[in-house]
């Protein structure tokens, strides 16, 4: 009877003020400009965007700041992978100990990726940071597990203990220096997936950071956990909009969902902002780090609900994310751009007990380390991927 009772309670609460469909296109954050578009489409929202930023990097250009350059750019792009960012951690900590890391202009970043995104696009003067987020915290450190109620609510963990590690490393100062690059016309991006409305969306932290609104921190903090919210593992994350002079919330969820990997929306044509900007379209260099293998790996399947569940949707991932290489690898030959991409090593062995198993996250980084110092990782063309991929 008291099972029933909760039952029954947790089914029926819904109180949110969902944003009417007509009116998904209206929906912003109150007191805030553009800092988020569609991840699907090019829109004047993202147009406005681009022709900012390249008056931007031109402006510091001809002021001599390091690294804004008018011919050359150098992009990265972080991809999801739960405890796998550990990869990405490690493999840029080794770059920069390498000496040929590059100045990014823009760095984005899903789920996983999108947590390491913000310190990977200060520097390397953060890899300490890096390296603490993915060696020296476990699943008991990120998530609590909700038991009975887990089954009968919204998802299965309580994510309290990560949101509280994003607020411990996200600090006003943090967010300060973010601002600063902002306004060199360095841009930071990440990816959430507006789950009532099935789409990705793709939110400029560095915009927010410089915004200098009072609850900057706490919106750039929700993203981030929005953007890792693995759908009925993690608890979505409400986002309050205005649309039309009414309240109204978003439910946001993994930016996984929507793409393993992302740079921009689909078509949208940089060289001719740059032509305009610049004079002549940039050499650009867009670098992935794909927080997983890229080979099918062999693994025995107990028969179980749960097991089958995290096995499908791992798999499901993999191909994700091996498509979404392909795209990105199909559009820059198509805009004479670059693509540079790595990945874990099929030659990694450990399996992780956990999420996040901090032994296996602590090895997993001193692969990356030792792939991003060896010089020899870059994987360029379209990953040698199971003909599904495409």
């Amino acid at each position: 009877m008291a099972l029933a009772a909760v039952m029954s309670g947790c089914l029926a609460t819904n109180d949110r003020a969902a944003v009417p469909g007509p009116q998904l296109t209206a929906a912003r954050v109150g007191g805030y400009g553009d800092i988020r578009f569609w991840g699907d489409e090019v829109t004047p929202t993202i147009e406005t965007v681009i022709r900012r930023q390249y008056r931007q990097v031109r402006d510091a250009a001809l002021a001599g700041e390091p690294g804004a350059r008018t011919r050359k750019a150098d992009f990265l792009a972080i991809s999801g992978g739960g405890g796998d960012g550990a990869y990405a951690a490690g493999f840029l900590t080794g770059w920069t100990r390498r000496g040929q890391r590059p100045h990014f202009e823009v760095v984005t970043g899903v789920s996983t990726g999108a947590l390491a995104a913000p310190f990977a696009f200060l520097g390397p003067y953060y890899d300490s940071v890096l390296k603490d987020l993915y060696t020296k915290y476990g699943d008991s450190d990120l998530v609590m597990d909700r038991g009975i109620l887990g089954l009968l609510g919204s998802s299965l963990y309580d994510t309290a203990p990560l949101k509280r590690l994003i607020e411990q490393y996200m600090t006003d100062d943090t967010l300060d220096a973010i601002a600063r690059e902002y306004s060199k016309g360095r841009r930071l991006l990440v990816q959430t997936t507006n789950i009532d409305a099935q789409r990705p969306v793709i939110w400029d932290l560095s915009a927010i950071a410089a915004s200098q609104q009072p609850d900057r921190r706490d919106l750039i903090v929700r993203v981030l956990l929005a953007s890792s919210a693995i759908p009925g593992a993690f608890p979505p994350v409400r986002i309050s909009v205005n649309a039309n002079g009414r309240a109204y919330d978003e439910l946001h969820v993994d930016g996984g969902v929507s793409a393993q990997i992302f740079f921009a929306p689909p078509r949208t044509r940089f060289a001719r902002f740059e032509q305009t900007a610049f004079g002549a379209a940039r050499q650009r260099t867009l670098y992935v780090i794909r927080n997983g293998k890229l080979t099918p790996d062999y693994k025995p399947t107990d028969e179980a609900v749960l097991s089958l569940a995290v096995r499908s949707i791992t798999t499901l991932t993999k191909y994700q994310g091996l498509s979404d290489l392909r795209r990105l690898d199909r559009i820059a030959r198509e805009t004479n751009a670059r693509v540079l991409f790595t990945s874990i090593p099929s030659g990694f062995t450990k399996a992780a007990r956990s999420e996040f198993d901090r032994e296996y996250m602590g090895e997993l980084f001193r692969v990356g380390e030792r792939m991003g110092m060896s010089g020899r990782a870059w994987q360029s063309g379209p990953p040698p991927a199971p003909a599904l991929a495409l």
